[in-house]
C-alpha cells in the first residue's frame, strides 16, 4: 500500500511541478513577435507583443483596459525618470506626434489613433524619430501579431470557473 502511494507521488510530482512552473511562461510566436499574457500575482493584467530590433532595442506593444501602448527599452539608454521626450512615430503614410514618458531605460506612449493602428498593420516598418536619432522597427507579421494580441486580451478577460486544484491556463 505504501509502495503504491510512493509510486503515485513520484509519478504525480513532476506533472504538478510542470503545471505550477509553466504559469506565465507560455508565449505564442507570430513571426518575429512574441505574444503573451502578463499577470500581477494571480490576476490577469495585460497582453504583450514583443520583439528586439537589430540594434538591441526591445519593442513592446501592450494591450490593457485603456488600449494599446508602445514601449521601447534599451540597456544603453539613460533617461530621466518622469521626463518626457518628443517623438514622431511613422508607419507607412501615417505620422503620429507624441510625447513619450521615460523611466530609467524605457519609454512608453499610448497609441489611441485608429488610423495609425491600421498603418501599423499594413506598413513594412515603423520609424521612431527622436531628437537624437531614429529607431527602425521591422513590422513583418505585425498584422497577425496585433490580431493575436487582441485575441489574447479578449480571451483572458472572459470569466472562467476556477478549480483550486489545477493551475489556471495562461496561454496567450
Amino acid at each position: 500500500m505504501r509502495y503504491a502511494l510512493a509510486v503515485s507521488l513520484i509519478v504525480a510530482l513532476p506533472c504538478l511541478a510542470a503545471a505550477a512552473g509553466g504559469q506565465g511562461d507560455e508565449a505564442v510566436a507570430v513571426g518575429p513577435w512574441k505574444v503573451e499574457a502578463a499577470y500581477k500575482g494571480q490576476k490577469f493584467d495585460r497582453c504583450t507583443m514583443t520583439r528586439v530590433t537589430d540594434d538591441g532595442v526591445e519593442i513592446r506593444f501592450g494591450r490593457d483596459a485603456d488600449g494599446i501602448d508602445l514601449s521601447m527599452s534599451s540597456p544603453k539608454w539613460k533617461l530621466g525618470r518622469g521626463k518626457s521626450y518628443p517623438v514622431e512615430l511613422a508607419a507607412g503614410t501615417s505620422v503620429l506626434k507624441a510625447e513619450v514618458a521615460a523611466s530609467g531605460n524605457e519609454v512608453s506612449v499610448p497609441v489611441r489613433d485608429d488610423r495609425f493602428m491600421k498603418s501599423l498593420r499594413l506598413a513594412d516598418g515603423l520609424e521612431v524619430r527622436g531628437e537624437g536619432s531614429t529607431i527602425q522597427v521591422a513590422l513583418d507579421k505585425s498584422a497577425a501579431g496585433l490580431d493575436r494580441l487582441e485575441t489574447c486580451w479578449t480571451k483572458n478577460l472572459a470569466p472562467t470557473e476556477t478549480n483550486p486544484f489545477v493551475a489556471p491556463s495562461r496561454k496567450p
